[in-house]
């Protein structure tokens, strides 16, 4: 994940614009390192045996770092940092540590709140090309449009 979105040219936006596709693969490494980071104490995020012992083939991917890739995805289609009004989501299949992810997101309406433009969306991530992992909607701010 990037520590600065990339910015992209969000001009004119429509229901049922397709957001730019983000690819992940969480490796086991990927999340240990980000179980210490927020202190999971839930083993079958980063211990394979643990995970196996509770019938996964794997560890799992953490719902947090799920909806991070979410948030990445917003964030660089906006290009704001801070453009996330409101996040649901929900979690429809495990993900396992090696896995291909991809993240998707398409807009359903765009509004206004408080003066700024805002888009919600719809989001989307799946592995093996077309399981579902986790499903969701999110309303961001956009930015201004060029005058």
């Amino acid at each position: 994940m990037s520590a600065v979105p990339e910015r992209t040219a969000v001009g004119e936006v429509a229901p049922g614009d397709a957001l730019p596709v983000l690819h992940r693969t969480a490796t086991r490494l990927t999340l240990f390192l980000f179980g210490v980071a927020y202190w999971t104490s839930h083993r079958i995020h980063y211990d394979v045996e643990a995970a196996r012992a509770e019938g996964f083939d794997d560890v799992l991917v953490t719902a947090n770092l799920l909806s991070a890739y979410n948030v990445e995805l917003l964030t660089r289609w906006t290009g704001d940092p801070y453009c996330l009004l409101t996040l649901e989501e929900r979690n429809v299949a495990p993900a396992f540590a090696d896995e291909p992810l991809t993240v998707t997101g398409r807009v359903l309406e765009v509004g206004a709140h408080n003066g700024a433009r805002t888009a919600r969306c719809s989001l989307l991530i799946t592995k093996n090309h077309d399981m579902a992992v986790l499903s969701g909607t999110a309303t961001v701010l956009l930015p201004p449009t060029a005058s």
